[in-house]
């Protein structure tokens, strides 16, 4: 049986939204107790305050309480993994690679022309990039430009999931117009954060 913390979290993993009020005549116990409970899971990072209502004249405003963005984020790594494991599923190799270049297409939104010089098309892979969480920069090399990722969003699923740095490798062509290879994958240099490159083919 759940205790009441974890009543609670399921509760907003439900209806995403609540008060303290709510709580107490769902699960039947004092405004103080569900109270001492929201304060624990707040400190704990489980729940957060996302507004604040006046509900009547007196009285201090109504907290509203929803799980925090890191609880949330948790809730879109076990959406990924199903979406994953249904990839890894598919035998066909072509099938798989096609399903993986529609996924990057869908990820990437508006391409870039393929008539925009080259630097250009790399910032503004980039700034995309970005928004999507790589951390990522391009670097100019003799032989050909490489782009840098400063973070993978997915490396707590890519040994699972080696398909990611696939999936990785249709969004840069997807955004570049070009073909790319990955020349390293999640390397620590210097003590610093484990990167991955790509060069531009």
């Amino acid at each position: 049986m759940l205790n009441l913390r974890q009543q609670i979290i399921k509760y907003l993993e439900e209806n995403q939204t609540t008060t303290a009020i709510n709580l107490a005549t769902l699960f039947e116990v004092t405004i103080a107790n569900i109270r001492y409970h929201l304060k624990y899971l707040l400190g704990n990072g489980e729940i957060e305050i996302i507004n604040e209502v006046n509900i009547g004249q007196r009285g201090r405003p109504t907290q509203i309480y929803a799980l925090s963005r890191k609880e949330r984020s948790t809730g879109n790594i076990h959406l990924l993994r199903g979406l994953l494991e249904e990839v890894n599923s598919i035998g066909n190799a072509k099938i798989r690679k096609n399903k993986l270049k529609k996924l990057a297409k869908i990820i990437c939104g508006s391409n870039i022309s393929a008539n925009t010089p080259l630097p250009t098309r790399l910032g503004l892979s980039v700034e995309r990039l970005n928004e999507l969480g790589y951390k990522a920069r391009w670097e100019a090399h003799s032989n050909s430009p490489n782009i840098v990722f400063h973070n993978c969003p997915y490396s707590s699923l890519v040994d699972s999931f080696p398909v990611l740095c696939e999936l990785d490798k249709h969004i840069l062509q997807e955004l570049l117009e070009n073909n790319v290879t990955q020349t390293e994958k999640l390397v620590s240099l210097q003590s610093r954060h484990p990167i991955c490159e790509f060069s531009i083919d």
